[in-house]
């Protein structure tokens, strides 16, 4: 039986609008024009075919749809420019085509292929398993295929507010929640400890931050996390946002390399969950479920200080590592709230 979608506690934004979701899937050994090709006879809409590494998808069941290889040296096809000057051509059933196509070919077990949906209606979500169903059928392969892929699903909710103390309240919920999380859904080691991709937010921010005393206003709130997380690689990725309310901070704060990477738009980057496509009964549900319990705990205020306060007594125990200790407390606390049964109505 297909796990269901729940929903979150705030359905609108601050100015009523319905708050929507957008979802990158990671994954590999597959071509794009054939992965492509498929969700459009699965999900319908009309194909823009741009190279044999990037289409798009309009129109859809679920929207707009990029479907592409991840690598800027392929999608950007400056090279294209410069030969096509030459005379060469480029179109369907040529020769360059085909040495493209054939590229493409032999990096699908390199660079990972990547589906980007448009923001998404959360009564709509239950068809990203229609998507997931497509790329099961044609061989894709997910993180926990090889020690060499460190595949993740990337969820992009929007924001319910910019106010200082709902970014707070995200992220302090997040914190206290992720290493429960990690256990509950075994995240992959080679994305845990062999990439930076998801590295922990630092210990020190987290002492920062976990305290019932800390309520920040919006510039303290940006320079503490721009202090201790001056980059994208955290399982909760919150440039973006920051970058929407002081762009020239942001990108001060970050090193070249990742400069160029941050776009700013008004929701999280949740880049914890791993995208385990053919693992069978897999369905994005669960790590949409898995954030969804972020986000009760976002808006229930006095269970989050109860939460705060526990997780400052088990940080100063050292009999176990703290994350161990912490995730085994988590568990036994939020099983006698019946957090998770509060979630699912």
């Amino acid at each position: 039986m297909t796990e269901r979608y729940l929903l979150p506690p705030l359905m609108t934004d601050a100015h009523g609008q319905p708050r929507k979701a957008g979802f990158e899937f990671e994954f590999g050994n597959l071509p794009i024009l054939e992965t492509a090709r498929a969700l459009q006879d699965s999900l319908g809409g009309d194909l823009d075919v741009k190279s044999p590494f990037e289409a798009t998808l309009s129109n859809s069941r679920l929207g707009r749809l990029k479907i592409e290889r991840d690598a800027d040296i392929l999608k950007s096809m400056k090279y294209r420019r410069w030969l096509e000057q030459l005379g060469v051509e480029f179109s369907p059933g040529s020769f360059a085509h085909g040495i493209e196509t054939n590229i493409d070919n032999a990096s699908k077990t390199l660079v990972p292929c990547e589906v980007v949906t448009e923001p998404i209606p959360f009564d709509r979500l239950p068809i990203l398993d229609d998507l997931v169903r497509t790329l099961n059928s044609l061989g894709a392969e997910g993180t926990q295929h090889s020690m060499i892929y460190a595949f993740g699903l990337h969820i992009n909710p929007s924001l319910p507010d910019r106010e200082a103390d709902t970014l707070t309240h995200f992220i302090q919920a997040f914190l206290l929640l992720h290493s429960w999380i990690i256990e509950a859904s075994n995240i992959d080691i080679t994305r845990r400890y062999l990439t930076k991709y998801i590295d922990p937010f630092p210990q020190e921010y987290m002492e920062l931050v976990l305290s019932n005393t800390y309520a920040p206003a919006m510039n303290d709130l940006l320079r503490d996390y721009l202090q201790h997380n001056p980059t994208r690689n955290r399982a909760l990725d919150m440039l973006p946002i920051l970058f929407e309310i002081d762009n020239t901070e942001v990108l001060n704060s970050v090193n070249d390399d990742e400069r160029n990477l941050i776009k700013g738009r008004p929701a999280f980057h949740y880049r914890l969950p791993d995208c385990k496509v053919n693992v069978p009964g897999w369905s994005v549900a669960a790590p949409w479920n898995q954030w969804v319990h972020i986000e009760i705990l976002a808006g229930d205020h006095a269970l989050l200080h109860e939460l705060i306060d526990e997780w400052r007594k088990c940080n100063e125990k050292f009999s176990l590592p703290p994350r161990s200790s912490w995730a085994t407390r988590l568990t036994s606390i939020l099983s006698g709230k019946f957090f998770v049964e509060r979630g699912e109505r």
